[in-house]
């Protein structure tokens, strides 16, 4: 027996007519004649008479209705005492994190949010730019922070909440580090270090040097940005990365490492991002709006 089953019995008898009561429920009436046989052969017995244009309740109807009136009333009162715990604070949500957010207030977001949301329980889980994307696309997060998106655009919904520009660095060695601007056609021969998934280095080598047929010399690693900046300290090579992820390492980490800016400046943009065809849940959005506020209000200033 179920409350469907119950709710197409109590339709019949408001209206004795399986056909308004299908229309009622907004189902068929092969549906919810489906419901009654289900349920009188369940109970064993009859509960309607059926006539031509009409049903009325046999006696065994009669005594179920005592029963079905008093269960949806308790159904409904239920629903209404358990609102109070399934709202927003009583849930969890997974988001998806690049490392450098850290540099942009995040810490803070998710302060700023448990305060208003004590008791939704956010889970981080920091990973690469793409592996974030791979996540979303298996549904393991429905909303990750990513810094690019060239080659999944199409299926992403993207809400950009960080402006930041590309600066080059190198170590406090390199022949660079006289310089305070660089245009990028003058690194074309230095050796580049890159992050597996950065995709920020694969755009600029596109738009610059692309019509060439030309790449520079890059060593991709499996690892996080702290690796990277300490190999470009050692003059193994150098990088391009948002000014603030570069300034934080410089001011916090190693102040020997030299931060250029580029004569034509790239963007260095970070989106909260979902699927097209994913909704999301209740808390989710919450979060989601929460974030973009947050962002607005509290813009991040290259240091």
């Amino acid at each position: 027996m179920t409350f469907e089953q119950i709710k197409s019995f109590l339709a019949i008898v408001k209206y004795n007519h399986f056909t308004l009561a299908s229309q009622e429920l907004y189902i068929s009436q092969s549906s919810i004649s489906k419901h009654i046989k289900s349920l009188e052969k369940e109970l064993g017995v009859e509960l309607f008479n059926r006539q031509h244009r009409s049903v009325r309740l046999t006696e065994a109807g009669e005594e179920f209705y005592k029963f079905a009136s008093k269960s949806m009333t308790n159904y409904n009162n239920i629903l209404l005492d358990m609102k109070k715990y399934s709202c927003e604070e009583s849930s969890s949500i997974s988001i998806g994190v690049i490392d450098t957010m850290v540099e942009y207030g995040f810490a803070s977001l998710i302060g700023d949010f448990q305060k208003q949301y004590p008791n939704i329980q956010v889970d981080i889980i920091e990973r690469s730019n793409s592996k974030i994307i791979e996540y979303l696309s298996d549904s393991i997060v429905n909303l990750g922070f990513i810094n690019s998106h060239y080659e999944h655009k199409s299926m992403l919904i993207l809400e950009k909440i960080i402006d930041d520009d590309l600066v080059l660095v190198t170590s406090g060695n390199h022949i660079f580090s006289s310089k305070t601007t660089v245009d990028i056609f003058d690194t074309a021969k230095e050796k580049y270090i890159c992050v597996n998934g950065d995709y920020y280095l694969h755009n600029v080598f596109l738009n610059t040097w692309g019509n060439l047929n030309y790449f520079p010399n890059t060593l991709y690693i499996d690892s996080q940005i702290k690796t990277l900046l300490a190999l470009v300290s050692e003059n193994i090579g150098i990088t391009l990365l948002p000014h603030n992820v570069a300034s934080s390492y410089q001011k916090n980490i190693d102040n020997s490492i030299h931060i250029s800016s580029l004569k034509n400046p790239f963007s260095a943009n970070i989106f909260l991002a979902q699927l097209k065809n994913k909704k999301l849940s209740k808390n989710e959005t919450l979060f989601k709006n929460f974030a973009i506020n947050w962002f607005q209000k509290n813009s991040v200033k290259n240091v």
